[in-house]
């Protein structure tokens, strides 16, 4: 199972077409991360599971069907297999829906991804428009799902027929058999997976590197906007790293406790710590949650209760 929450979702839209799971099976995952996919509409609640892996608290078993009383849920043994009934909770039963559509609006809000968006054609969904530097328009699209090279190379046909600049987001890298490989050299099309930008929950690309954009192109447009360079993606400073672990310290929290706390993942955090660095969104949000400005952070500083200890 991948250790993020949004390479999980990636993981199962490149296998299935709609795909449920079960409000359990996010235990893995921070809160803070299931919390923020719902409210971007990514996660929704559906109707409750009518059969359910055995929960745990249980032992080992089969799965259980559910069944509605008068006196309330419980888990039944299906078919002719007997088991005595085991109470459930809501919980046990809650399952959500993974959005296609909350995933491109994500999409195009964090790359800047404009026109109309959301049309299905037979696995190809259209997200739009994007503007890239030195590169011009590019026509985005995502294929989904990718669980059979046919159905890829029957998109990739269609896409190689457009006569323009397209790219084709897919959850994860793709297997490129020869025939794959020759429709790709001969058009514009360039195949662009997700799961390694996604690990932090996030989908934001970088378009000049994931194009082929020669690097002149970034140096120019620094130069039209006043010599001004992009922030950076990712910051941290070693002040900032012995600060968290100090703050840490201090609460007795480990890695996932305090990764929960602040909105990130387990292996997000745990990066942060090997490497003293951190998506910049992820940071802003560690400092905001630790009571402090990025800068204060940067520099080492505590909150002030932290500080007077």
């Amino acid at each position: 199972m991948p250790d993020g929450l949004l390479q999980y979702i990636l993981e199962l839209l490149n296998q299935i077409a709609s795909p449920v799971v079960l409000g359990s099976g996010l235990e893995h995952y921070s809160q803070a991360s299931v919390r923020c996919l719902i409210a971007e509409g990514i996660l929704k609640e559906t109707e409750a599971a009518e059969e359910i892996p055995r929960p745990a608290r249980y032992g080992y078993g089969g799965d259980l069907v559910v069944r509605r009383t008068a006196i309330g849920l419980f888990g039944v043994a299906d078919g002719d297999d007997f088991c005595e009934p085991v109470p459930l909770t809501e919980d046990d039963v809650r399952q959500y829906a993974i959005s296609v559509p909350g995933l491109v609006e994500k999409l195009r809000k964090e790359n800047g991804i404009v026109g109309n968006g959301f049309h299905v054609d037979r696995g190809v969904v259209a997200v739009g428009q994007k503007v890239v530097h030195g590169f011009g328009v590019v026509e985005v699209y995502i294929s989904l799902p990718n669980n059979h090279p046919d159905l890829i190379l029957g998109r990739l046909m269609r896409l190689e027929n457009m006569g323009q600049k397209v790219a084709l987001l897919t959850p994860a890298p793709l297997a490129q058999p020869t025939e794959h490989r020759r429709i790709l050299a001969g058009c514009g099309v360039v195949v662009i997976p997700l799961m390694p930008v996604a690990e932090s929950d996030a989908l934001e690309l970088d378009w000049q590197m994931a194009l082929g954009v020669p690097a002149m192109f970034g140096a120019g447009e620094s130069e039209a906007q006043g010599k001004r360079r992009p922030a950076a993606r990712s910051i941290g400073s070693p002040e900032a790293l012995k600060a968290v672990q100090k703050y840490m310290e201090e609460r007795g929290w480990g890695i996932t406790q305090f990764a929960g706390q602040v909105g990130t993942t387990d292996r997000t955090f745990r990066n942060f710590l090997k490497r003293g660095k951190m998506r910049r969104s992820s940071f802003e949000t560690m400092a905001e949650q630790m009571g402090l400005s990025v800068e204060q952070l940067l520099r080492g500083e505590l909150p002030q209760k932290s500080r007077s200890r």
